[in-house]
């Protein structure tokens, strides 16, 4: 059965009028029961099978008013059909009095049964849908509940009635279900419930809409009480701590909110967008954000871009865009970094923002990274057969280096042209080596041990990993555009620069700098002792076409001084 089917099955129907016309149905009860005795005896008597039709009015008293209903239509039908009731009209042969009483004792007993029937059967059908609106195991309204609220909401929504759909999201349910167990999870969820309740007094009714999910409706009158009010609001309730499980839990919580209007009349399109805004607030860092219909677009974009993905690395649909690496110590270009493009047939360029974030999170990273590593490491090939010596730095993720088997193709790929391992720089982000760092450094020590260069990536942006610096076995330190972009006007970000510079050096690793795009920024950076420049002003990515006629002209700007990149650190021989 379906879940339309059963809706209706379970709906509010004739058993719940029942109760809102009782007196109403008691006298149709007995009409049925007069109307039934009287056939029995314009049919001839109790003899013929027309008496049966007593039960009609018997079951229907107990549907309705339960045993007692059944018991009261059973004596009485018993009494219509009982003394007064020949056997043979037209004899006028008269009952026994046990022929009567006993079929009185079997309406009574009808009716009772009937009645008991009928109150399990109607508790089981309240039951069922109430199940069919709330989590079982925290009892609270669910998202099919939710979605029959809104539908009235929708209907009458008029003249910009401030209402919003606020979505909770319980950050760390997951480390507390497996701490504490499900139990306490559950009751942390009913108590967070409760919180919001008491936090937003307009809010009347809280939904568990899934597993760490939470909603509630807030009416909104006027502009008394702006969205983002309403949600710091609900934040700051939530900072004290939950008794769960003996202990006093934090619950991380961020918030996402869409309004009414942006329903456009479907209840599930309203939930879906206050998850979207609640996964672009997180996204961005924020533990609230109100639905934006741009940020929607570009998630059905991007979504319908990963489909096609696939087709593009088939089609030869995308290509690889090359940025210069200036050797600081030279003044010459002895690298380049491969960028992957998309030139889609109806879209166009597609920056890689659009698409490269998401396919980390899917298995088309695989396809996807092969393509990049077996198209640079031929296209390096080919610069060298034209004379053109140059490293290749190639992004992969961390996913990637987990799987023996995009190592195994890069092995295949640089023998098959020819080609040794050390000009191959593999670079992965801080970040992603941050995540799991005991296991990340192991897969990366099987890549230094292959030969290959690896390039620690982004580095600085939020995450300290001085502790793990030493063990990261890597020779190439890439410092975060976002450093160098402000280090000439910021003396301490300067003196930050600086010492990342100094301290890979004492770890004899190299420094590129990421982001140049000033002359000032690219002296700056060479008086530091940097050993590669990257970024606009030395040059931006271009095809490989361009980069060789580039490269020809030789016309990239150099600093004014080169680096003295001299040896600063040297291991103490134990005597």
């Amino acid at each position: 059965m379906d879940t339309t089917s059963m809706e209706k099955l379970l709906a509010p129907g004739w058993v719940e009028a029942a109760g809102h016309r009782r007196w109403w149905l008691a006298a149709v009860v007995v009409v049925l029961l007069l109307a039934a005795a009287g056939l029995v005896y314009a049919t001839g008597g109790t003899r013929y099978a027309y008496l049966h039709l007593m039960y009609v009015p018997i079951i229907l008293a107990a549907v309705v008013f339960g045993v007692r209903g059944g018991i009261l239509a059973g004596l009485v039908a018993g009494l219509l059909v009982g003394p007064f009731m020949p056997i043979h009209v037209e004899s006028g042969l008269q009952q026994s009095l046990v022929n009567w009483l006993s079929r009185m004792a079997a309406f009574v007993g009808i009716g009772a049964f009937a009645g008991w029937l009928a109150g399990r059967l109607l508790r089981e059908v309240r039951r069922l849908r109430w199940a069919m609106t709330h989590d079982m195991d925290t009892g609270l309204a669910n998202r099919r509940a939710l979605s029959q609220d809104l539908r009235p909401l929708l209907v009458s929504e008029a003249d910009g009635q401030g209402v919003y759909l606020m979505v909770l999201r319980l950050e760390n349910l997951t480390e507390i279900l497996n701490t504490l167990g499900y139990p306490v999870g559950n009751s942390l969820l009913r108590n967070v419930a409760q919180r919001l309740r008491d936090s937003l007094p307009q809010v009347t009714r809280v939904y568990h809409v899934s597993g760490n999910r939470l909603a509630a409706l807030i009416p909104v009158e006027g502009d008394t009480s702006h969205p983002g009010v309403l949600a710091e609001q609900v934040l700051r309730a939530m900072r004290t701590s939950f008794p769960a499980g003996g202990l006093n839990v934090h619950a991380a919580v961020s918030v996402g909110m869409a309004h009414l209007h942006d329903a456009e009349g479907d209840p599930d399109a309203l939930i879906r967008r206050a998850d979207i805004a609640l996964y672009s607030g997180q996204h961005r860092g924020m533990r609230y954000a109100l639905y934006d219909i741009h940020t929607d677009r570009t998630s059905r974009a991007n979504l319908a871009l990963m489909g096609e993905l696939l087709g593009a690395i088939r089609d030869n649909h995308l290509q690889l865009h090359y940025q210069p690496k200036l050797n600081l110590r030279t003044g010459e270009i002895d690298g380049v970094e491969a960028l992957v493009r998309w030139r889609h047939p109806s879209r166009g360029m597609v920056p890689p923002g659009d698409f490269i974030g998401n396919v980390e999170n899917t298995d088309l990273i695989s396809p996807l990274s092969r393509w990049v590593v077996e198209e640079a490491i031929a296209q390096q090939a080919r610069w060298q057969a034209a004379g053109f010596c140059l490293d290749m730095a190639v992004n992969v993720s961390v996913k990637n280096l987990h799987n023996e088997w995009l190592l195994g193709v890069i092995d295949e790929t640089l023998k098959a042209h020819g080609l040794a391992p050390d000009t191959l720089q593999l670079e992965v982000t801080e970040s992603a080596i941050m995540e799991d760092a005991d296991t990340v450094i192991d897969c990366l020590r099987g890549v230094r041990s292959r030969g290959m260069g690896l390039s620690i990536d982004d580095f600085g942006t939020g995450y300290s990993s001085l502790s793990y610096l030493h063990e990261i076995p890597a020779d190439t330190v890439k410092i975060d555009r976002s450093f160098v972009s402000r280090m000439l006007e910021n003396r301490r970000i300067g003196r930050i620069v600086e010492s990342t510079i100094a301290l890979s050096h004492y770890l004899n690793m190299q420094v590129v700098a990421e982001g140049v795009e000033s002359q000032a920024e690219l002296d700056a950076l060479a008086a530091h002792g940097c050993d590669t420049a990257q970024g606009f002003f030395v040059a931006r990515p271009m095809e490989a076409r361009a980069l060789e006629q580039w490269l020809q002209a030789a016309a990239w700007p150099r600093p004014a001084n080169l680096a003295r990149v001299q040896q600063v650190w040297t291991p103490r021989v134990e005597s």
